[in-house]
């Protein structure tokens, strides 16, 4: 009869444990879920932020300005896309950073599968956070050129 009680009892301490541990899990596994869909965002965003400012940079300097008639309308629609892509990213990339650390405080990834996400993503983020789009061609080209130094 002790051997079946001490069983109970050993069984009964158990299960708290495991299903806190199916808990942390389950949250594990939705914490992992969530960053990877941030990381997918930001990788997204900034692939898009990139396509926009190359549109831009043709649009204003290379082929197109001279082959597609309203070039200078498509290059500044695509100039205000990505200045609309580069203004969310600080609250988009602050986001992830806050999933970044709900994963590391719940041990959910090993350190190498944490910065195989973390580190391109910040990069990315931070790429696009920094850029600035180029400046746009003076309307006279006569004044192009290098200051011409005091005489």
């Amino acid at each position: 009869m002790k051997p079946l009680v001490l069983l109970w009892a050993v069984l009964v301490a158990m299960t708290p444990a495991g299903v806190a541990n199916a808990q942390a899990s389950g949250g594990c596994t939705q914490v992992a879920q969530r960053l990877s869909e941030a990381a997918a965002k930001i990788n997204e965003n900034a692939s898009a932020y990139w396509g926009n400012r190359a549109q831009f940079v043709d649009g204003i300097f290379g082929g197109a300005s001279s082959t597609v008639p309203n070039a200078m309308q498509a290059a500044e629609q695509n100039r205000a896309q990505g200045e609309a892509l580069r203004a969310a990213m600080p609250s988009t990339l602050a986001g992830f950073r806050e999933l970044v650390a709900m994963a590391r405080s719940q041990s959910c990834l090993s350190a190498t599968q944490l910065a195989a996400i973390v580190e391109p993503t910040i990069k990315l983020a931070k790429r696009v956070n920094f850029d600035q789009f180029p400046q746009e061609l003076p309307e006279s080209t006569s004044d192009t050129g290098p200051p011409q130094l005091p005489r």
